[in-house]
């Protein structure tokens, strides 16, 4: 759960006697809960973390000399957070730093395109501060101040959101993950334990967390953890794989399936929309084979699903279908209609319509589900990986036992979306 974004800008306050006593003076400071305020936040962030954050934005971070890096991500050391921060240098030096405050547990990661999309509004706003400051314009000062806040608090209430995610939302968080599919290829093809999953993960991202990439799985029942009693080694005494395994109980994947709910209330009403929609429809899944479909666009489907204000969208014309020229305001005010529609017409998402009146009408032409289904695939695999012990992913009796008792015990348990 975020705790806030804080603003502020670094100030060298040089004294007479030549003594500088840089600061950080905060601009605007945005809490999520009222045990924060700007008079005390120091139990969420404190100056010396500030001053860190800045240093990892200014010293060239990743080898760009005399650079610096608009974004950093990284747990504080004082206090028990992890944050996103924005920094931004404006054209005559004026440095400022724009910091969203998150809790351990919380995959920030689904909020990139939410921070940076934050980001890309403030370059505008810390410009324009900037040059009203210079020019000591108050009344303007005032004004950019409160967009800056109204922005802040937006970003927030955008994040809440996108925390608060369903189960189709959590499905594709799988599918938005390079570490997950990781996840979900390796344990296609056997059992593994988590040290081991940690040890191949970490060769993808330094600093990963196995217990937030796995919490979708396990929410969705496709994942199941048990402890594994070791074996000791008659000649070394050595207790081998004994610890935490994870076994794939059941499989998933994204797909598209007719949007059936359209289609029954076209029919219902005798829609004039109804052979043209129909046709579009027909003529989509003609060519279309989920276990064909290329992972690109399944990652394309999924990061649509995390996007709050498509999503709505998406959730909307499940059961509705309107003219061109009035959609629903149900966007935030900083999505631009045109660009988002765009986008879901190039996906095969929606289609655009016409009627005998030449008017342009917008219906979901895909509707988006995961199919969850039990994978059987694993049983000659299980007993292919007990049996070849001189292979890598070689599993020992146990594990295998394990492994087959766990698609047994699982194999009636469904899924709904």
């Amino acid at each position: 759960m975020i705790q806030g974004i804080l603003t502020f800008q670094f100030k060298i306050n040089q004294k007479e006697t030549g003594e500088i006593e840089p600061e950080f003076e905060p601009i605007q400071l945005i809490f999520r809960e009222d045990k924060f305020d700007e008079e005390d936040f120091s139990e969420l962030l404190v100056q010396n973390d500030i001053f860190a954050i800045f240093y990892q934005h200014t010293t060239g971070l990743f080898g760009v000399k005399y650079s610096y890096s608009n974004f950093y991500q990284g747990r504080l050391k004082e206090t028990p957070y992890q944050v996103v921060s924005y920094f931004k240098q404006v054209a005559d030096g004026t440095q400022y730093l724009a910091i969203s405050i998150f809790e351990l547990d919380d995959e920030i990661e689904i909020f990139d395109d939410l921070i940076k999309e934050m980001g890309n509004r403030l370059d505008v706003i810390f410009d324009k501060l900037t040059r009203a400051r210079n020019s000591k314009q108050l009344s303007l000062i005032e004004n950019i101040n409160i967009r800056l806040k109204n922005e802040v608090k937006f970003t927030i209430f955008q994040v809440d959101r996108l925390s608060n995610l369903d189960k189709l939302q959590k499905a594709a968080l799988i599918y938005n993950s390079n570490e997950r599919l990781k996840i979900l290829e390796i344990l296609r093809e056997a059992p593994i334990s988590k040290k081991d999953m940690k040890s191949i993960l970490e060769k993808m991202t330094s600093t990963i967390n196995v217990d937030i990439l796995l919490q979708p799985f396990l929410e969705l029942n496709i994942i199941r953890r048990d402890w594994i009693k070791g074996e000791k080694n008659r000649k070394t005494g050595e207790i081998t794989h004994q610890g935490e395994y994870l076994f794939l109980v059941k499989d998933i994947m994204i797909a598209r399936i007719p949007n059936e709910n359209l289609l029954n209330h076209f029919k219902e009403t005798k829609n004039e929309l109804l052979p043209t929609y129909k046709q579009n429809v027909v003529d989509f899944f003609a060519k279309y084979d989920p276990y064909t479909e290329a992972l690109e666009d399944t990652k394309k489907l999924a990061s649509i699903l995390l996007s709050p204000d498509i999503y709505d969208f998406f959730i909307l014309m499940r059961h509705n279908h309107y003219p061109l020229d009035k959609i629903p305001k149900i966007f935030s005010e900083f999505a631009v209609t045109e660009i988002l529609l765009d986008d879901l017409k190039k996906l095969n998402i929606i289609a655009e319509i016409i009627d005998d009146n030449d008017r342009k009408w917008i219906c979901l032409l895909t509707d988006i589900k995961p199919l969850i289904v039990f994978p059987e695939f694993m049983l000659p695999k299980i007993r292919a990986a007990y049996k070849n012990q001189d292979s890598d992913g070689a599993i020992t009796y146990e594990i295998a036992k394990k492994a087959l008792s766990l698609l047994e015990i699982t194999y009636p348990e469904k899924v709904k979306f």
